[in-house]
Formats: structure tokens, sequence, C-alpha cells
């Protein structure tokens, strides 16, 4: 626990050594947050973030992958921080391409795919379009339910990474930690076998960007995380595993020294970045544990600003008729008249009773 506890403080001074240096560089390059097509730009208010140095997640980044090379490196923090690195590259992608590239165009759509396979005058390209249905089928269930098309990565493009981080980590758990089991309760797990390689899918692909979800507000992604890697520190010391609590302590420590930059008004923003790759880590985290229905608890906000955003697509898709006034929910809350604070606040709170009533339920 000692050790533990020696690596928030150490986390913590180290990302305060690099911040400014940091922010500096992404003043600097011009890494700032621009208004592209950004709908949250509606709310007038939001518009004081307009220049607000982004990549700002490279701080977390950079303590928690050195702090753990040097000295929490074996076979339950490898494959995490692999990942880690990986989900915080594909946001380094999508941030850049966010700010710096030109709009792409719009793909073709499923249905106009296979028509073009079934009319097309041109014999080899309607070979082409015929052949590559399955790759149409595949952009266009999950475009459909992603965001408006701007500069950044399509939805498909993002989830086709995270499948390959999926399958990192199946392999990883499955055959060199042999973890075949999920827990329910107490002392209980289920062997559901080669069941845990999808399991695994789809945790690492919702959890990273449920995360990314969230990050909305100055400091609400931030303080949520904390409360879910301070849960899985937490349940590794009671398990014994001092690998992975140091791991979620050397988080804990960047991120709250990067909350301190981020409160508002923010002097940085985490970005894709730093929410994708900290999803990731977050959702490895649970796996090792075999604690992914704590996950499920602990990450209830998480949880509830995702189902806000698919809620709002099926019902303006079906119905024409919007539930929120905007999703995810605390731009909801924003356009009714709340404070970012209050709004902010509100959500810390939930997460840090989730985040007991987490621990509480390990413990029995």
């Amino acid at each position: 626990m000692l050790a533990t506890f020696t690596f928030i403080i150490l986390s913590i001074l180290v990302s305060f050594l690099i911040a400014p240096f940091i922010i500096d560089l992404l003043y600097e390059f011009k890494i700032l947050r621009g208004r592209g097509a950004d709908d949250t730009f509606k709310i007038k208010k939001r518009l004081s973030k307009i220049g607000v140095p982004m990549m700002g997640g490279i701080i977390i980044i950079i303590s928690v992958f050195f702090i753990t090379i040097l000295f929490n490196w074996n076979k339950y923090t490898q494959v995490p921080i692999l990942i880690f690195i990986i989900g915080s590259l594909l946001g380094a992608i999508d941030d850049l391409l966010n700010i710096f590239g030109k709009k792409r165009r719009k793909f073709t759509s499923f249905k106009h795919h296979v028509k073009l396979a079934l009319n097309h005058k041109n014999i080899s390209k309607r070979i082409l379009y015929t052949i590559s249905i399955p790759w149409a089928f595949y952009k266009g269930i999950f475009n459909s339910i992603g965001s408006r098309y701007g500069t950044g990565l399509y939805p498909h493009e993002r989830i086709l990474i995270q499948m390959i981080e999926g399958a990192i980590v199946s392999y990883y758990i499955y055959f060199y930690l042999h973890i075949h089991s999920i827990w329910i309760w107490s002392n209980i797990y289920i062997n559901i076998g080669l069941w845990i390689i999808p399991l695994i899918f789809i945790i690492i692909i919702s959890t990273a960007n449920a995360v990314n979800i969230t990050d909305g507000l100055d400091g609400l992604s931030t303080g949520v995380m904390i409360a879910s890697f301070f849960t899985f520190m937490v349940i590794s010391l009671i398990e014994h595993n001092e690998s992975i609590a140091i791991l979620c302590g050397t988080v804990i420590g960047s991120l709250i020294t990067y909350l301190y930059f981020n409160i508002k008004p923010a002097r940085v923003e985490i970005g894709d970045i730093g929410t994708l790759g900290l999803g990731s880590l977050l959702a490895v985290t649970s796996i090792i544990l075999q604690k992914e229905l704590i996950l499920l608890i602990v990450g209830g906000i998480f949880v509830v600003e995702t189902l806000s955003v698919i809620i709002q697509k099926i019902s303006k898709k079906y119905f024409n008729k919007k539930v929120f006034l905007m999703a995810p929910l605390h731009h909801h809350f924003e356009i009714k008249g709340w404070s970012e604070e209050k709004i902010v606040m509100r959500f810390w709170l939930f997460s840090f009773i989730l985040a007991l009533v987490s621990i509480w339920i390990s413990l029995i």
C-alpha cells in the first residue's frame, strides 16, 4: 500500500514538472481548439473555449509511460501500457485531423454502394463494388451511429483500431494470463471460455468511446476517471495485485495534476489523445482484475452519457424527435441553464458515490 501511494505522489510531481512545458509547446505549435464542426458551440457560453490548447493528455501519457517503464514493468503492466499507447496514438491522429485537417468527403451509403454493385456500367467497378459490400456494410453500421462528418476520423476507422486493441488484449488475457472467467459476486466466478474474447472487444470499444463522449466540460471526464481508477486501485490492493495498484496510482497522480490545469477556466484540454488512451487503459484494468461488472457500476456516468447519445440518435432517426435538448447529457443540463461548475460537481459526486458502492460490493 505504501508503494502505491508513493507512486501517486511521484506521478503528481513528475506531471507538475512537465505540464507547463507541454502547455507552452501546444501554444507554440498552435494545437488549439477551433470551432470546426462542433455543434456544442451553439451554446454561446462555450465560445470562450476556442483557442484553449488541446492534447493536454500528453502530460498524463508521458508521466504514466515513463514511470511504469522505469519502476513497474512486468507481465501485468506490459499489455495495459501497450493498449494505452495505441489508444493515445489513435486519439492523437483524431485530434490533429480535427485541428489541421481538411473536411473529409462523405462516403457512399451502403444502400447506394449495393446499387452501384448491381448497376454500374463499368464491369470492373461493378466487381469491385460487389467484393467490397461487407466493408461498406461495416462502415455504414458504425457511421450511422457516429458523429457528423468533419475533419477527424470516421467512427468506423476508430472502431477498426480499437478492434486491434481488443485482439491484443484477448490474446493476452486468454492465452497468457489464462483468464477465462468473469466475476459475478463475492467469490463466484463463471467460466465463459472463448466467449470472453467478444466480451473483451465490447468492453474495450465501449469504454474508450464512453470516456471520450463524457469529455465535454472542464474537469468532467477527469474527475470521473479519478473515481474509476481509484476504485480499481483499492480492489487491486485488496487482491494483492500491487503491479496494477501502482499503475492505477500512477494514473491517478497524473490525472490530479492535469485536473489542476483543467478546472474551469481550463488552461488545457485533454483531447482524444487522453480520453481514448485512458478509456482503453481503464477497460484493460477491469478485465485483468476480472471486475468487468464493477466497471459498469463505477463507470455509471460514462454509461449514462453514452446512453443519452444513443437514445438521442435513435429518437431523431426513427421518430424525428429529440429526447434531450442536446446529447450527451451534460450539454442537456447546460442548455437548461445549469452552470458548468454545477454539472461537473454533481457528476463528480455521483462518481465517487458509485466508487464507494463498487468497493463495498467487491468486499462482500
